[in-house]
């Protein structure tokens, strides 16, 4: 892939449309088979960390709510186990990477309650409280109606399987691919993570390895299942996270195990121009793993 520079500079705000043209495309190539088959009514999304679940799942609820067919979101996340109910790795630690950590039962006779256009009561995890709220909430869905559910399982036959008829169901896989630099996921996550949940890139390093055995474990198997595959990479973001990207990996303290990946990392960016965020789009796929400055 050869990106030409002299583009942003010309119009910077076009150069990012167009660098996220394709990601764009594919969302609303994804929306438009879904409203060609009016007996979908489950649309399931995963994709790795970082692989930009919950905006993908937003753009599709606004393109398909753009061409009539309303939309309610479900994240897989409010289906946690209570810690009463928690299943547990070998070594005691608490797991949340298997679909066992999810409570299928309940999840089981919620999604079938809407796929047979009944009522469902619906769980929020409370993440302060580490445990589910005592309150449900009522949903159901019209007839033309469809439920958007994403999560790390949503492609586990656990979880959208053969309990839901095949043809009431959609899944689309997310993934980051690019031959520029390994791991972009791992990028927008050091950045993210640090800004939007205090942890610095230390700590996202030292959980990445288990974040991505349970990808591989739990979630690439059942890419070959999805009826959409999107690549989420823009081409653009490198350079709009560079100098943040810079100062975070920085902070890694030379007796760390990961200064060696923090480095080289640090390597594949320093050449790199910078390229201003504010003119991304405020709607922008790429807002969930950046900190930007609202407009005035």
């Amino acid at each position: 892939m050869v990106i030409k520079m002299e583009r942003y500079y010309t119009d910077l705000k076009q150069a990012f449309a167009d660098d996220e043209a394709n990601y764009e495309k594919a969302v609303f190539d994804a929306a438009m088979d879904i409203l060609n088959k009016p007996s979908v009514k489950m649309v399931f999304v995963t994709g790795g960390s970082c692989a930009g679940k919950t905006p993908t799942t937003e753009r599709l609820a606004h393109y398909l709510s753009e061409h009539g067919r309303k939309t309610e979101l479900i994240s897989l996340d409010d289906f946690y186990r209570n810690p009463e109910d928690a299943i547990y790795n070998s070594d005691g630690s608490p797991d949340y990477e298997s679909p066992e950590s999810l409570d299928l039962e309940l999840l089981h006779k919620c999604f079938t309650a809407l796929c047979d256009g009944k009522t469902a009561l619906m769980p929020k995890f409370l993440f302060k409280e580490k445990r589910r709220s005592h309150t449900y909430t009522e949903m159901s869905l019209e007839a033309d109606e469809v439920c958007i559910v994403e999560g790390l399982h949503a492609l586990n036959p656990e979880v959208c399987g053969n309990y839901i008829a095949e043809e009431k169901t959609f899944k689309v896989y997310l993934d980051a691919i690019t031959d520029l630099y390994p791991e972009p996921r791992l990028l927008r996550r050091i950045v993210r993570d640090y800004y939007k949940r205090g942890t610095n890139a230390n700590d996202t390093f030292d959980m990445w390895d288990n974040v991505e055995d349970g990808t591989k474990k739990y979630i690439l198997p059942y890419k070959d299942r999805a009826d959409a595959v999107i690549n989420t990479y823009i081409p653009y973001e490198r350079f709009v996270m560079r100098d943040e990207a810079l100062r975070i990996l920085g902070e890694v303290p030379n007796d760390s195990p990961y200064k060696a990946k923090a480095d080289e990392l640090i390597d594949m960016l320093k050449p790199l121009p910078s390229l201003p965020k504010d003119e991304i789009s405020p709607d922008s796929f790429m807002r969930e793993f950046l900190m930007l400055r609202t407009k005035e």
